[in-house]
Protein backbone atom coordinates (compact mmCIF):
# COMPACT_ATOMS: atom_id res chain seq x y z
CA UNK A 1 0.00 0.00 0.00
CA UNK A 2 2.84 2.41 0.79
CA UNK A 3 4.21 1.89 -2.73
CA UNK A 4 0.77 2.73 -4.18
CA UNK A 5 0.58 5.97 -2.17
CA UNK A 6 4.06 6.96 -3.36
CA UNK A 7 2.97 6.35 -6.95
CA UNK A 8 -0.16 8.48 -6.41
CA UNK A 9 1.88 11.26 -4.77
CA UNK A 10 4.21 11.42 -7.78
CA UNK A 11 1.26 11.31 -10.20
CA UNK A 12 -0.50 14.18 -8.37
CA UNK A 13 2.73 16.17 -8.57
CA UNK A 14 2.60 15.76 -12.37
CA UNK A 15 -1.12 16.63 -12.53
CA UNK A 16 -0.57 19.91 -10.68
CA UNK A 17 2.04 20.99 -13.19
CA UNK A 18 -0.04 19.92 -16.20
CA UNK A 19 -3.06 22.02 -15.24
CA UNK A 20 -1.32 25.11 -13.84
CA UNK A 21 -2.71 28.28 -15.47
CA UNK A 22 -5.13 26.38 -17.74
CA UNK A 23 -8.73 27.54 -18.05
CA UNK A 24 -11.90 26.71 -19.96
CA UNK A 25 -11.67 24.28 -22.85
CA UNK A 26 -7.91 23.83 -22.44
CA UNK A 27 -8.34 22.77 -18.81
CA UNK A 28 -11.26 20.48 -19.70
CA UNK A 29 -9.26 18.74 -22.43
CA UNK A 30 -6.26 18.30 -20.14
CA UNK A 31 -8.38 16.79 -17.34
CA UNK A 32 -9.99 14.34 -19.76
CA UNK A 33 -6.56 13.39 -21.09
CA UNK A 34 -5.29 12.77 -17.53
CA UNK A 35 -8.27 10.49 -16.77
CA UNK A 36 -7.60 8.54 -19.96
CA UNK A 37 -3.92 8.26 -19.06
CA UNK A 38 -4.83 6.80 -15.65
CA UNK A 39 -7.06 4.21 -17.32
CA UNK A 40 -4.56 3.39 -20.09
CA UNK A 41 -1.90 2.70 -17.46
CA UNK A 42 -4.47 0.66 -15.47
CA UNK A 43 -3.81 2.82 -12.42
CA UNK A 44 -7.57 2.88 -11.84
CA UNK A 45 -7.20 -0.71 -10.65
CA UNK A 46 -5.34 0.62 -7.60
CA UNK A 47 -7.64 1.59 -4.75
CA UNK A 48 -5.82 4.79 -3.89
CA UNK A 49 -6.47 6.17 -7.39
CA UNK A 50 -10.28 5.86 -7.12
CA UNK A 51 -10.68 9.07 -5.12
CA UNK A 52 -8.33 10.85 -7.51
CA UNK A 53 -10.52 9.83 -10.47
CA UNK A 54 -13.67 11.04 -8.70
CA UNK A 55 -12.03 14.37 -8.01
CA UNK A 56 -11.02 14.83 -11.66
CA UNK A 57 -14.52 13.89 -12.81
CA UNK A 58 -16.05 16.42 -10.39
CA UNK A 59 -13.78 19.14 -11.78
CA UNK A 60 -14.92 18.25 -15.31
CA UNK A 61 -18.60 18.37 -14.28
CA UNK A 62 -18.11 21.84 -12.77
CA UNK A 63 -16.43 23.09 -15.94
CA UNK A 64 -19.21 21.74 -18.16
CA UNK A 65 -22.06 23.37 -16.22
CA UNK A 66 -20.29 26.71 -15.84
CA UNK A 67 -22.01 29.30 -18.10
CA UNK A 68 -19.93 30.80 -20.87
CA UNK A 69 -18.81 34.35 -20.23
CA UNK A 70 -19.55 36.80 -23.04
CA UNK A 71 -16.51 38.89 -22.24
CA UNK A 72 -13.36 38.25 -20.26
CA UNK A 73 -13.52 39.92 -16.85
CA UNK A 74 -10.97 40.27 -14.10
CA UNK A 75 -10.94 37.26 -11.81
CA UNK A 76 -9.82 38.40 -8.31
CA UNK A 77 -9.21 34.79 -7.35
CA UNK A 78 -7.04 33.76 -10.31
CA UNK A 79 -3.37 33.59 -9.33
CA UNK A 80 -0.89 31.84 -11.65
CA UNK A 81 1.08 29.17 -9.83
CA UNK A 82 4.79 29.71 -9.30
CA UNK A 83 7.68 28.44 -7.24
CA UNK A 84 8.37 24.94 -5.96
CA UNK A 85 5.01 24.44 -4.27
CA UNK A 86 1.71 26.21 -3.60
CA UNK A 87 -0.06 26.37 -0.23
CA UNK A 88 -3.48 27.91 0.47
CA UNK A 89 -4.31 29.48 3.84
CA UNK A 90 -7.91 28.46 4.54
CA UNK A 91 -9.92 29.81 7.46
CA UNK A 92 -12.70 32.00 8.84
CA UNK A 93 -12.50 35.76 8.59
CA UNK A 94 -10.18 37.64 10.95
CA UNK A 95 -8.26 34.62 12.30
CA UNK A 96 -4.84 36.04 11.37
CA UNK A 97 -4.18 34.65 7.88
CA UNK A 98 -3.06 37.96 6.38
CA UNK A 99 -0.90 38.77 9.41
CA UNK A 100 0.84 35.42 8.98
CA UNK A 101 1.22 36.08 5.27
CA UNK A 102 2.99 39.37 5.91
CA UNK A 103 5.26 37.78 8.53
CA UNK A 104 6.60 34.92 6.41
CA UNK A 105 6.50 36.19 2.81
CA UNK A 106 7.51 39.20 0.73
CA UNK A 107 3.99 40.67 0.70
CA UNK A 108 2.18 43.47 2.54
CA UNK A 109 -1.45 42.39 2.65
CA UNK A 110 -3.89 44.84 4.24
CA UNK A 111 -4.90 43.74 7.74
CA UNK A 112 -7.50 44.99 10.19
CA UNK A 113 -9.49 44.03 13.27
CA UNK A 114 -12.75 43.66 11.34
CA UNK A 115 -14.35 40.97 9.20
CA UNK A 116 -13.51 40.49 5.52
CA UNK A 117 -10.44 42.73 5.47
CA UNK A 118 -9.12 40.51 2.65
CA UNK A 119 -11.57 40.53 -0.28
CA UNK A 120 -9.45 39.00 -3.04
CA UNK A 121 -6.79 36.30 -3.21
CA UNK A 122 -3.20 37.41 -2.57
CA UNK A 123 0.01 35.54 -3.33
CA UNK A 124 3.37 35.82 -1.65
CA UNK A 125 6.65 33.94 -1.80
CA UNK A 126 8.15 32.19 1.19
CA UNK A 127 11.88 31.63 0.69
CA UNK A 128 13.05 28.63 2.69
CA UNK A 129 16.42 26.88 2.29
CA UNK A 130 16.80 27.29 -1.48
CA UNK A 131 13.07 26.83 -2.11
CA UNK A 132 10.44 29.32 -3.21
CA UNK A 133 7.02 28.37 -1.85
CA UNK A 134 3.94 30.25 -3.05
CA UNK A 135 1.54 31.11 -0.22
CA UNK A 136 -2.04 32.05 -1.15
CA UNK A 137 -4.12 34.14 1.25
CA UNK A 138 -7.81 33.94 0.35
CA UNK A 139 -10.74 35.85 1.91
CA UNK A 140 -11.93 34.36 5.16
CA UNK A 141 -15.24 32.50 5.35
CA UNK A 142 -18.20 34.10 7.12
CA UNK A 143 -19.90 31.13 8.74
CA UNK A 144 -22.98 33.19 9.71
CA UNK A 145 -23.60 34.32 6.14
CA UNK A 146 -24.78 32.23 3.21
CA UNK A 147 -22.26 33.44 0.63
CA UNK A 148 -21.54 30.27 -1.31
CA UNK A 149 -20.57 32.31 -4.39
CA UNK A 150 -17.49 33.60 -2.57
CA UNK A 151 -16.98 30.35 -0.67
CA UNK A 152 -16.87 28.40 -3.93
CA UNK A 153 -14.14 30.72 -5.24
CA UNK A 154 -12.13 30.20 -2.05
CA UNK A 155 -12.44 26.43 -2.46
CA UNK A 156 -11.38 26.71 -6.11
CA UNK A 157 -8.11 28.31 -5.05
CA UNK A 158 -7.59 25.59 -2.44
CA UNK A 159 -8.16 22.90 -5.07
CA UNK A 160 -5.35 24.27 -7.25
CA UNK A 161 -2.88 24.16 -4.36
CA UNK A 162 -0.45 21.43 -3.36
CA UNK A 163 -1.43 21.75 0.28
CA UNK A 164 -4.17 23.36 2.36
CA UNK A 165 -3.41 24.85 5.77
CA UNK A 166 -6.53 25.47 7.85
CA UNK A 167 -5.91 28.52 10.03
CA UNK A 168 -7.65 28.33 13.41
CA UNK A 169 -7.64 31.15 15.96
CA UNK A 170 -6.91 29.86 19.48
CA UNK A 171 -8.72 32.85 21.01
CA UNK A 172 -12.06 31.86 19.42
CA UNK A 173 -14.44 28.87 19.53
CA UNK A 174 -12.36 25.89 18.38
CA UNK A 175 -15.26 23.53 17.60
CA UNK A 176 -17.09 26.16 15.56
CA UNK A 177 -14.07 26.93 13.38
CA UNK A 178 -12.91 23.36 12.84
CA UNK A 179 -16.37 21.93 12.08
CA UNK A 180 -17.22 24.72 9.65
CA UNK A 181 -13.95 24.40 7.71
CA UNK A 182 -14.24 20.62 7.49
CA UNK A 183 -17.82 21.02 6.23
CA UNK A 184 -16.57 23.33 3.46
CA UNK A 185 -13.99 20.74 2.43
CA UNK A 186 -16.62 17.99 2.41
CA UNK A 187 -19.21 20.06 0.51
CA UNK A 188 -16.63 20.83 -2.18
CA UNK A 189 -15.54 17.16 -2.39
CA UNK A 190 -12.01 17.98 -1.26
CA UNK A 191 -12.69 15.49 1.53
CA UNK A 192 -14.85 12.45 0.67
CA UNK A 193 -16.01 10.01 3.35
CA UNK A 194 -13.32 11.32 5.66
CA UNK A 195 -10.54 10.73 3.12
CA UNK A 196 -8.55 13.13 0.99
CA UNK A 197 -5.51 13.12 -1.25
CA UNK A 198 -4.79 16.74 -0.42
CA UNK A 199 -2.12 17.55 2.11
CA UNK A 200 -4.13 18.97 5.01
CA UNK A 201 -2.92 20.39 8.30
CA UNK A 202 -3.69 23.17 10.76
CA UNK A 203 -1.98 26.40 11.78
CA UNK A 204 -3.14 27.44 15.25
CA UNK A 205 -2.70 31.22 15.54
CA UNK A 206 -2.48 33.61 18.51
CA UNK A 207 -0.74 31.04 20.67
CA UNK A 208 0.59 33.78 22.94
CA UNK A 209 -2.82 34.87 24.25
CA UNK A 210 -4.24 33.82 27.66
CA UNK A 211 -6.12 30.54 27.46
CA UNK A 212 -4.46 29.46 24.23
CA UNK A 213 -2.82 26.39 25.77
CA UNK A 214 -6.21 25.02 26.85
CA UNK A 215 -7.69 25.69 23.40
CA UNK A 216 -4.69 24.03 21.75
CA UNK A 217 -5.17 20.91 23.88
CA UNK A 218 -8.83 20.79 22.86
CA UNK A 219 -7.94 21.15 19.19
CA UNK A 220 -5.60 18.16 19.46
CA UNK A 221 -8.48 16.13 20.92
CA UNK A 222 -10.91 16.76 18.05
CA UNK A 223 -8.57 16.22 15.09
CA UNK A 224 -5.85 13.86 13.95
CA UNK A 225 -4.44 16.42 11.50
CA UNK A 226 -0.94 17.82 12.14
CA UNK A 227 -1.09 21.13 14.04
CA UNK A 228 1.53 23.89 14.09
CA UNK A 229 0.97 26.47 16.86
CA UNK A 230 2.29 29.93 16.04
CA UNK A 231 2.63 33.43 17.45
CA UNK A 232 3.93 36.21 15.19
CA UNK A 233 5.54 37.80 18.25
CA UNK A 234 8.23 35.12 18.42
CA UNK A 235 10.79 34.52 15.67
CA UNK A 236 11.32 30.89 16.69
CA UNK A 237 7.61 30.27 16.26
CA UNK A 238 7.69 31.69 12.72
CA UNK A 239 10.73 29.59 11.83
CA UNK A 240 8.92 26.48 13.06
CA UNK A 241 5.98 27.44 10.85
CA UNK A 242 8.20 27.82 7.78
CA UNK A 243 9.62 24.36 8.41
CA UNK A 244 6.11 22.94 8.86
CA UNK A 245 4.99 24.48 5.54
CA UNK A 246 7.97 22.90 3.78
CA UNK A 247 7.26 19.51 5.36
CA UNK A 248 3.59 19.78 4.42
CA UNK A 249 4.49 19.82 0.73
CA UNK A 250 6.25 16.44 1.05
CA UNK A 251 8.98 17.42 -1.39
CA UNK A 252 12.73 16.89 -1.38
CA UNK A 253 15.66 18.99 -2.64
CA UNK A 254 18.20 17.16 -4.77
CA UNK A 255 21.49 18.83 -5.69
CA UNK A 256 23.62 17.68 -8.61
CA UNK A 257 27.29 17.70 -9.56
CA UNK A 258 29.25 16.91 -12.67
CA UNK A 259 32.07 14.33 -12.39
CA UNK A 260 35.18 15.99 -11.04
CA UNK A 261 33.39 19.22 -10.13
CA UNK A 262 31.80 20.68 -7.01
CA UNK A 263 28.07 20.32 -6.40
CA UNK A 264 25.65 23.13 -7.22
CA UNK A 265 24.19 23.83 -3.77
CA UNK A 266 22.14 26.85 -4.82
CA UNK A 267 19.51 25.51 -7.23
CA UNK A 268 18.16 22.08 -6.32
CA UNK A 269 15.89 19.86 -8.36
CA UNK A 270 12.59 19.57 -6.48
CA UNK A 271 10.93 16.15 -6.39
CA UNK A 272 8.08 14.63 -4.37
CA UNK A 273 9.13 12.37 -1.51
CA UNK A 274 9.97 8.93 -2.91
CA UNK A 275 11.72 10.40 -5.96
CA UNK A 276 14.45 8.30 -7.57
CA UNK A 277 17.56 8.64 -9.71
CA UNK A 278 15.28 8.09 -12.72
CA UNK A 279 13.39 11.28 -11.88
CA UNK A 280 16.60 13.30 -11.65
CA UNK A 281 17.89 11.90 -14.95
CA UNK A 282 14.61 12.80 -16.69
CA UNK A 283 14.77 16.35 -15.33
CA UNK A 284 18.32 16.88 -16.64
CA UNK A 285 17.76 15.36 -20.09
CA UNK A 286 15.62 12.48 -21.34
CA UNK A 287 18.63 11.03 -23.21
CA UNK A 288 20.31 10.39 -19.85
CA UNK A 289 18.04 7.41 -19.27
CA UNK A 290 19.16 5.54 -22.41
CA UNK A 291 22.81 6.50 -21.81
CA UNK A 292 22.79 5.88 -18.05
CA UNK A 293 25.64 3.83 -16.55
CA UNK A 294 25.38 4.54 -12.83
CA UNK A 295 25.05 7.35 -10.30
CA UNK A 296 26.92 8.33 -7.16
CA UNK A 297 25.09 9.70 -4.15
CA UNK A 298 26.25 11.74 -1.15
CA UNK A 299 23.77 12.46 1.61
CA UNK A 300 21.03 10.95 3.80
CA UNK A 301 19.99 8.19 1.37
CA UNK A 302 23.53 6.88 0.84
CA UNK A 303 25.00 4.11 2.98
CA UNK A 304 28.37 5.80 2.55
CA UNK A 305 29.61 8.94 0.79
CA UNK A 306 29.76 8.54 -2.99
CA UNK A 307 27.76 5.29 -3.00
CA UNK A 308 27.25 3.91 -6.50
CA UNK A 309 23.56 3.30 -7.23
CA UNK A 310 21.13 2.51 -10.05
CA UNK A 311 18.07 4.23 -11.49
CA UNK A 312 15.67 2.83 -8.88
CA UNK A 313 17.57 4.25 -5.88
CA UNK A 314 15.18 6.25 -3.66
CA UNK A 315 16.54 9.67 -2.78
CA UNK A 316 16.23 11.78 0.38
CA UNK A 317 16.13 15.51 1.02
CA UNK A 318 19.46 17.33 0.40
CA UNK A 319 21.09 14.37 -1.39
CA UNK A 320 23.83 15.23 -3.89
CA UNK A 321 23.72 13.20 -7.11
CA UNK A 322 26.36 12.66 -9.77
CA UNK A 323 25.18 10.95 -12.96
CA UNK A 324 27.63 8.98 -15.10
CA UNK A 325 26.43 8.37 -18.66
CA UNK A 326 27.83 6.95 -21.88
CA UNK A 327 29.15 9.54 -24.27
Amino acid sequence: MKKEYTKLKWYRFKIARRIWNLEGKELLAELEDIIQDIRDKKLDKLGVFQLQLRELENMIDELKIKPKAKTRVHDPFHIPASGDGRIALFGLSNVGKSTLMNAITNTDVKIGAYLHTTRVAHAGTLEYENLKIQIIDVPGFLDFKDDWGVNRQIVRVARTSDAIMMVIDLSLDIDRQYNFLMQQLEDSKLVVDGETHYKLSIIATKGDLPGSEEKFSKLKEITSLPICPVSIKFDDSLENLKKALFEQLEIIRIYTKKPGQKADLEQPFVLPEGGTITDVAERIHTSFLSRFRFARVWGPSAEFEGQQVGLDHTLADTDIVELVVER
